[in-house]
């Protein structure tokens, strides 16, 4: 499934030894797994895919952000995702810190991304991603309910082009198929027993509320027939989020059905026609 590049952007915890300036003492590689896509690193590993995993936290410089956004929860983030700070008074990161952060961490990082889908095997992309089970306070969903999964290609709740956004990154066909078949592996494979809070609904839904970030926006291409989405899964299907500790039996589960969904993908872009024409 060389066909396919899986970047992983927010799996990692740590922080370089030097990172300056340094953050609050709570801020430990126990505390930033639950600021992580957990264990995503696992989950998105599949054989054959070819994957690009941010090694650091999203808290360093956060790669799914634009270098240019510098609000509280951009690029390099000051406050958590319940929006309590991560540095002491006065201790923010200056200007001169956040360009060092996203000249050694966020750009190397998105340097390799490009060489992996320009790589001339490549014809899809996705940006692998985990949701809290419960929506943090900084979230645009927070209060609401999640779905199982959530396929991103910047158009609305079908897949569609959206009023005044610019683009898509994958067909509205195509998207609608992924969510389809996303959905339809997630119940035809048996997922081990994990309790009540972490049972398997199959639903998947489509840019809500996640619309695609940086990520995707930088790296598919429908112009030069590299389609790609933003995949968000939701971790209380393989995390315990009260201990952020694995639910062992279930991560081999999650890989299979992402295997099993990959392999129709490989095999539906094969005989796809030209993409750059079917954006909607």
């Amino acid at each position: 499934m060389a066909e396919i590049v899986i970047a992983i952007p927010h799996a990692g915890v740590a922080l370089p030894d030097d990172l300056a300036p340094t953050p609050l003492p709570h801020v430990t590689p126990e505390f930033l797994r639950t600021q992580s896509d957990a264990f995503t690193d696992r989950v998105y590993s599949l054989p054959g895919v070819r994957t690009v995993k941010y090694p650091w936290s999203r808290f360093v410089a956060d790669p799914n952000r634009s270098p240019r956004q510098t609000t509280e929860g951009g690029v390099v983030p000051v406050t958590d995702f319940a929006e309590q700070p991560m540095y002491p008074p006065g201790g923010k990161p200056t200007q001169e810190q956040r360009e060092e952060r996203i000249e050694k961490y966020h750009r190397p990082y998105h340097a390799e991304l490009t060489r992996a889908v320009n790589d001339p095997r490549t014809r899809f992309f996705i940006d692998g991603h985990s949701m809290c089970g419960t929506p943090p306070v900084r979230s645009p969903d927070h209060g609401l309910q999640r779905p199982d999964a959530v396929i991103s290609n910047l158009g609305d709740s079908h897949g569609y082009p959206a009023p005044g956004a610019p683009y898509l990154t994958c067909p509205t066909p195509l998207t609608q198929w992924l969510t389809d078949r996303l959905s339809h592996w997630m119940l035809a494979i048996h997922a081990p027993d994990a309790g009540a809070r972490a049972a398997v609904r199959g639903s998947v839904w489509i840019n809500n509320p996640f619309l695609g970030g940086y990520g995707v926006r930088n790296h598919a291409s429908l112009s030069h027939d590299r389609p790609g989405v933003q995949l968000e899964l939701n971790q209380r299907l393989w995390t315990d989020e009260e201990l952020w500790v694995p639910l062992e039996r279930r991560i081999p589960w999650m890989r299979e059905v992402l295997r099993r969904w990959c392999e129709e993908i490989v095999d539906r872009i094969k005989i796809e026609p030209k993409f750059a024409s079917r954006a909607g």
